[in-house]
């Protein structure tokens, strides 16, 4: 039995090496091959004889077994193709091969193979499909919230169709109102009608400087003050001799006497800086009034004038008005005067409309320092049609320059319209910091952020697949929206899978189920190379050629020692 053994185990030996020469060469075909998995082989050996007793046990034959690689990475290269991507470490893409056409349609296996191939390209009906027919499954993105729908990965199918008109509805803007504007603060008496969101208050000036008066003995100057407030209880203001000091009625006893006999009304008495006297109402709105009577005088003494106060002897009046909060396009040279340019932005209707967004900032206060936002509603607009309009909240700063109100940074436009084409309401948002006033050089608007989140419809152009593994769609509106998450599976067995043609892997009992991975490393517009090593193939060549030899001279060898024996015999 010893020759005939011998030459069977160097059979054996043979076969083996031959083995392990055809994985060789699989490797070294497959090279080029993407994701390829390289194979080496492993060699156990069988023992012959009583293995109970090491002094019998003799070298028995072998066996040859294959041992993948499928954990050994291959390196990552750039492609150019949007679509393709690489896997760096572990993990694999869920993939269903495809089988056939149905009236037109791509028919799927159902059953769920997976692969490193990621040389993924867009096919005729939006399938992401590679080189071995396999289609790409993903997890779908929700378009509207961009998180992705369930966990579950199923067939991606991109639409090739229009990415719908998105309506804006918010706009990012961040800018430096000057401390000191060039244009000075707006003056609401300048326009016809008050384009600003505060109420004013009515107020009466005296047409002429007050005189001081010198009442005479039995002369008397009165007349009344009508308040909107109580408008049927005037306040009587009466001068006779008894007033001032011999006589004479300064500015200061004037303003006291009327003060006294308006205590009780809205309306005080000042003197302006031109020396008038002035009547003020504190109420706001239409519903401040102010009202003089005639000025009568009496007693034929000699002193003063019923001019000398300063109101016509016909009387005056004046009532409060409500903002118009808009600027008539007859006014439009004074508003482009009196406020400063805030740059423009392009937003969007709901069918995707295009309206172009003209803004100016106006100064309405320096105490506290405030300030109107308005845009160009009408820009065809002519007489007293309003061109502009006040977006109805005023941006109000501290001594610093920061902006304390509103308070949450964020103001509303309640149903902007320009030219016609309605935009709902919009909301400016100015965040944490991102309005504010301070000292300009220029003293102008400075503006460093303007963005809005609406667009036009567009066309797909192309896709793509981006460094979080989601597959991106851009759009000729210059928009990419995020379809779908691409999942990795991991196997706990992974070199027990089994593998098919393509760079298919089949799970099996000894690799154990897909367990998909929470984290990724995808990167897209790549591929990953085989992992064979040509250098380290040509040695193992080499080795497994000696091995090959050796074993066939052992056949020679026992061959002639058959031969003696039989010599022997003769």
């Amino acid at each position: 039995m010893g020759l005939f053994g011998a030459m069977t185990t160097s059979v054996a030996g043979l076969a083996a090496q031959a083995f392990a020469l055809q994985n060789i060469s699989g490797n070294i075909a497959n090279s080029q091959t993407t994701a390829y998995k390289s194979n080496s082989t492993t060699f156990s050996d069988l023992v012959n004889g009583d293995s109970s007793n090491a002094a019998t046990t003799l070298a028995g034959s072998v066996m040859a077994i294959s041992s993948p690689t499928n954990t050994l990475q291959g390196a990552v290269n750039a492609t150019g193709v949007a679509t393709n991507m690489a896997i760096n470490g572990e993990g694999f893409f869920q993939v269903q091969l495809k089988t056939g056409e149905t009236d037109g349609s791509e028919t799927f296996s159902g059953a769920n193979v997976y692969t490193r191939a990621g040389d993924f390209t867009m096919d005729k009906q939006g399938y992401l499909v590679n080189s071995a027919g396999a289609a790409l499954m993903a997890i779908p993105i929700d378009p509207a919230t961009q998180n992705p729908v369930g966990d579950t990965a199923q067939l991606l199918q991109i639409s090739t169709g229009y990415l719908k008109a998105n309506q804006t509805t918010a706009i990012t803007y961040a800018a430096n109102l000057p401390a000191t504007p060039t244009s000075g603060v707006l003056n609401p008496s300048s326009f016809t009608v008050n384009p600003t969101n505060t109420a004013s208050a009515a107020q009466v000036t005296a047409t002429a400087a007050y005189t001081p008066m010198t009442i005479g003995s039995g002369q008397t100057l009165s007349f009344s003050i009508t308040d909107a407030a109580s408008p049927s209880t005037p306040y009587n203001v009466t001068f006779n001799s008894s007033s001032g000091t011999g006589g004479n009625v300064s500015m200061a006893q004037a303003l006291a006497a009327i003060n006294s006999a308006l205590s009780g009304s809205t309306i005080t008495a000042s003197a302006n800086s031109n020396g008038a006297i002035v009547l003020t109402s504190s109420v706001t709105g239409t519903s401040s009034g102010v009202t003089v009577s005639p000025i009568t005088t009496t007693g034929t003494g000699a002193g003063t004038l019923a001019t000398d106060i300063g109101f016509t002897t016909t009387g005056q009046s004046a009532t409060g008005t409500n903002p118009a909060n808009y600027v008539e396009a007859q006014d439009n040279t004074t508003f482009q005067a009196q406020s400063l340019a805030g740059s423009s932005t392009t937003a969007y209707t709901s069918n995707g409309s295009a309206v172009n967004v003209q803004m100016r900032w106006a100064q309405i206060s320096t105490s506290p320092a405030t300030w109107n936002l308005f845009y160009q509603s009408n820009t065809a607009a002519t007489g007293t049609t309003p061109m502009w309009t006040n977006t109805g909240t005023s941006a109000v700063f501290n001594s610093s320059g920061q902006l304390v109100s509103p308070a949450n940074g964020k103001m509303t436009i309640s149903n902007m319209t320009v030219d016609g084409s309605n935009l709902g309401n919009i909301t400016m948002k100015f965040g944490t910091g991102g309005l504010t006033q301070y000292q300009s050089p220029n003293g102008n608007v400075d503006v460093s952020t303007l963005s809005q989140d609406g667009y036009a419809s567009g066309s797909l152009t192309t896709v793509g697949v981006n460094s979080q593994g989601e597959v991106t769609a851009s759009y000729t509106n210059g928009q990419q929206v995020a379809i779908a998450l691409v999942p990795l599976y991991k196997f706990n067995g992974v070199d027990a899978l089994t593998a098919s043609t393509g760079g298919i892997y089949v799970p099996n009992n000894e690799s154990g189920t897909p367990v998909k991975m929470a984290s990724t490393d995808i990167t897209g517009g790549s591929l990953e190379a085989s992992n064979t090593d040509i250098a380290s193939q040509f040695s193992n060549m080499i080795v497994t050629q000696q091995a090959y030899s050796a074993n066939s001279k052992v056949i020679t060898t026992a061959n002639t020692m058959m031969q003696s024996v039989m010599d022997i015999i003769r």
